[in-house]
């Protein structure tokens, strides 16, 4: 048995060498670009994690303006 490997080629059940069509090149840095470091990827996960919990927090903090303010005019605009 040969120990052969060919990169973007696998063996089929018959022994003949097929080209893997599911290997593609690393697209997650966009068309031309380098793609992104580990950190990069971290930081913006982090970046969008932070701006998620940062619009939660704003949306609650709206409406609990809105019901005190609704509050002080007893639901009247």
């Amino acid at each position: 048995m040969s120990d052969e490997s060919r990169p973007g080629f696998y063996k089929d059940q018959f022994g003949e060498w097929q080209k893997d069509r599911r290997r593609s090149p690393d697209r997650r840095g966009g068309h031309g670009h380098q793609s992104l470091s580990h950190h990069d990827r971290r930081t913006m996960k982090r970046r969008k994690s932070d701006h998620d919990i940062l619009e939660r927090e704003t949306k609650m903090q709206i409406e609990e303006a809105l019901e005190e303010f609704a509050a002080e005019h007893e639901g009247q605009v």
